[in-house]
């Protein structure tokens, strides 16, 4: 069909021409946008032509006839097409993109007045996967949202202007098409997404979401050691072949760059470390627990275990709010602010991606003694699930700060590598031998604390569980929590560091060991 158009439209314009010229605006034509790949060169993005029909009305006398024609051949309703055919107009689309047998039966009709032009539309080859990420065009196949959005200037071919002419009949013709040199196609994206990654942790977190009759769910996979970012998934799915479908505009959003959250108890394992790294705990530390209650002026800390005296390991593996508590203590609040920050916590990572979320991280000098203890555990302040993978990946890889990134490359449409990523090693935050104890103790959640369910055979696994209470108006609601794993593996040496997060599971045990931490294991 493309061929067939190209000889209508260009070829036999170039005919000697009958009638008086007039000088028509100039037209645009479009080089084809580029490609979005995964890591190793799967297209995840491609724009594919379609023939799109328009007419016009001032060429054409029986309009009952061509209205009845063409609305059979298009499944276009008759009296849309009569509407378009009474303008006083040189030019309307009668269907845009319409499928190729559409073309051609238009084609075989010849229908004076009635032509072609191939427009390109975008298509996603696998669906939802990494729908988010992506985002998607408009009709126009200009970026709206995702990767789409944000490197739309890269993707989107060059423009031509040529200068059309029509005869006295109205008939849009040129005779200088000779002399026009083809735009240029738009750049190709690849990405660091890797989609059997991509596709298992969206396939494990949509399990999660509907065992647990959940609200929503998310998770991204990290290469601690590079910044690599391997997936980054949202569940309800969203699908871009069908982005005009989606109402609901949460649906559309990248959540592990885009949604805040209190992160509750996995904000422990920054704690504990940053107080290693500083020297005021060590093994031999022992912390009071009091029995899982403890009175900070008018203000009451509980732990749902109960304990008395635990050392850092125990007030990890069991999640002690009142060792959190007393640990802050232990290090000056300007001291751990500055830890927060140096971990990427209340900054944007920069990832390449619209509307990532900065969170909340409030400057220490504001902070109450509760304050400060709520800030131990991981309440009164939000972060994103990608900024806990960056601060994940700072206490895995040995204690030096990396930046998350997706894009892995920008290349032309002849192949030349226009643009190359690089691991960004940033400033190190903690010592060598506070990364490695970090990984023993996280080690010890998984094989004897609440993160047992994370636990993968023979494979050493490091993490914590969180469950984040969500703010309401004057306080906290009791009926709904964000619950989460961080973790990575192997322990010794770790490769993957992988954040889960299920928002508002339904019933009685809404934690993260349950909940969270098993999507990790798969």
């Amino acid at each position: 069909i493309v061929a067939k158009v190209f000889l209508l439209q260009l070829v036999n314009n170039e005919q000697p021409l009958k009638f008086s010229k007039i000088q028509t605006n100039p037209f645009q034509l479009l080089g084809n946008r580029g490609e979005i790949r995964d890591s190793n060169g799967k297209i995840l993005a491609v724009s594919v032509a379609y023939p799109s029909i328009h007419l016009n009305p001032r060429e054409i006398k029986d309009k009952a006839y061509y209205s009845k024609v063409l609305a059979k051949t298009l499944d276009v309703k008759e009296e849309e097409i009569l509407r378009k055919l009474n303008k006083r107009k040189y030019f309307v689309w009668i269907k845009r993109l319409a499928s190729h047998k559409e073309g051609d039966k238009i084609l075989s009709l010849n229908l004076p007045g009635v032509g072609i032009k191939m427009e390109y539309k975008r298509e996603y080859p696998l669906g939802h996967l990494a729908g988010q990420v992506l985002g998607h065009t408009n009709l126009d196949e200009v970026g709206m949202e995702g990767i789409e959005y944000r490197f739309n200037k890269e993707l989107a071919g060059s423009k031509k202007l040529i200068t059309l002419t029509k005869d006295g009949k109205g008939k849009i013709i040129t005779d200088n098409f000779t002399a026009i040199k083809n735009p240029e196609d738009g750049s190709n994206i690849n990405l660091t997404i890797k989609s059997k990654y991509q596709f298992i942790l969206e396939k494990e977190i949509a399990s999660a979401v509907k065992k647990s009759k959940a609200l929503r769910g998310y998770g991204i996979i990290i290469n601690p050691n590079t910044g690599e970012i391997y997936a980054m998934g949202s569940y309800p799915f969203f699908d871009p072949n069908k982005y005009s479908d989606y109402k609901d505009l949460i649906t559309k959003r990248n959540l592990p760059a885009w949604n805040t959250f209190e992160p509750g108890s996995v904000m422990k394992s920054f704690l504990v470390a940053s107080a290693i790294n500083e020297g005021v705990v060590d093994d031999k530390t022992i912390i009071d627990c009091e029995m899982g209650k403890r009175r900070i002026g008018k203000y009451v800390i509980h732990d749902v275990n109960k304990k008395g005296n635990l050392d850092i390991s125990g007030v990890l593996r069991f999640s002690s709010n009142i060792g959190a508590s007393k640990i802050i203590e232990k290090i000056s609040n300007k001291k751990y602010y500055g830890y927060l920050k140096d971990l990427g916590f209340g900054t944007k990572t920069n990832i390449s991606l619209p509307g990532e979320a900065r969170g909340i991280l409030i400057k220490p000098k504001k902070w109450s003694k509760i304050q400060a203890a709520n800030i131990s555990f991981g309440q009164g302040m939000s972060v994103t699930s990608l900024q806990l993978a960056k601060a994940l990946s700072t206490l895995a890889n040995g204690g030096v700060s990396v930046e998350p990134y997706l894009i892995k490359s920008i290349t032309s449409s002849n192949g030349e590598i226009l643009f190359e990523n690089k691991p960004k090693i940033g400033k190190r935050v903690l010592s060598y031998s506070t990364s490695k104890k970090m990984r023993n103790l996280l080690k010890s959640v998984v094989e004897d604390g609440g993160g047992f369910k994370a636990q993968i055979e023979g494979v050493s696994v490091s993490g914590k569980t969180g469950t984040g209470q969500v703010a309401t108006k004057g306080g906290y609601s009791k009926e709904r929590f964000i619950v989460s794993f961080i973790g990575f593996a192997p322990s010794e040496s770790p490769q993957l560091v992988s954040v889960i997060t299920i928002d508002y599971p339904k019933g009685d045990r809404a934690y993260g060991g349950r909940w969270a931490a098993p999507v990790f294991k798969e």
